[in-house]
């Protein structure tokens, strides 16, 4: 179970550091992306502390679900912070009507959040 909880670890960071170190820098490619999903108008200058608040959460998230792999129980908490995360940006994507292939990758990442907190439940 400690190697999955690697591994899931690995995979769910390969994730949440690019998205924690583009929104704490409001990097263009980052804030891109985010708009593209979420339509915040963060191209527009409208709502960037959203970005940063993104990047911070992704990053204390980060950090949890290393330290998960010690603690599962922070872990599990972890896993819940991303998964909350990924989930509200999905809840933005399908409240502006995205559909099929849009919703692939953060269905993904959400799975992936939920992977982490079940295996650090289970352990």
């Amino acid at each position: 179970m400690f190697v999955l909880a690697i591994v899931l670890t690995v995979l769910l960071l390969l994730e949440t550091l690019p998205s924690a170190i583009a929104g704490l820098t409001r990097a263009r490619a980052g804030l891109t992306r985010l708009d593209q999903l979420t339509r915040l108008g963060l191209l527009e200058g409208r709502n960037l502390p959203v970005a940063t608040t993104l990047g911070g959460l992704h990053l204390v998230g980060s950090a949890a679900v290393i330290a998960g792999l010690w603690v599962p129980a922070v872990g599990v908490a972890a896993g819940a912070l991303e998964a909350a995360i990924f989930g509200w940006v999905l809840s933005r994507q399908l409240a502006h009507g995205d559909r099929g292939r849009a919703l692939g990758a953060y269905l993904l990442f959400t799975a992936m959040a939920l992977a982490v907190l079940i295996v650090n439940a289970l352990r």
